[in-house]
């Protein structure tokens, strides 16, 4: 596998180890298009990684586990490679930063569906993040995430879906 990486900026190649992959918890799965999944296992075992994933650090000595941060689709790819292990930036965050990486990562991967990028805000609001840093980390307007949480709130969710669907 190639070790050329586009690091992110800031990074530097010395935080970059060799992690292995059944030492790595996915904290916030989802699903994969497979016909994406397969272009990108193509692209792995054609070329080699090109950008490694990101985890935290979990305990210490031989206990130690990762959690993912960023790169769940390189880390199946490589697990259906058969690799052993993964090329990955380790990033200090505790347990809650790790998971709110996540989870704006996956708002910014991907174009969401709208009820799909509203129960994130909702989760967000749950974990305990006020409306503004929700606004900040998500890159959305502060009074469109209040109107959605107070829809939430009261339970229309019937009414976001008909919204999404096209019938109001």
């Amino acid at each position: 596998m190639s070790r050329d990486f586009d690091l992110p900026l800031g990074a530097n190649a010395s935080t970059v180890e060799d992690i292995p992959v059944d030492r790595i918890n996915v904290l916030n799965p989802r699903e994969r298009n497979a016909k994406s999944f397969q272009e990108l296992l193509a692209s792995i075992a054609a070329l080699g990684l090109k950008k490694p994933i990101s985890v935290t650090r979990q305990g210490q000595g031989d206990g130690v586990s990762y959690s993912l941060v960023c790169g769940q689709g390189r880390l199946e790819a490589f697990l259906a490679l058969g690799q052993k292990t993964i090329p990955a930036l380790v990033v200090e965050a505790n347990s809650e930063e790790a998971y709110l990486r996540s989870l704006v990562e996956n708002i910014a991967r991907r174009s969401p569906r709208s009820l799909e990028q509203l129960e994130l805000i909702r989760e967000l609001h749950r974990k305990g993040y006020d409306n503004s840093t929700i606004a900040r980390k998500t890159a959305l307007d502060q009074t469109w995430i209040q109107h959605v949480l107070t829809l939430l709130n009261q339970g229309e969710e019937r009414l976001l879906a008909a919204i999404e669907a096209g019938r109001i």
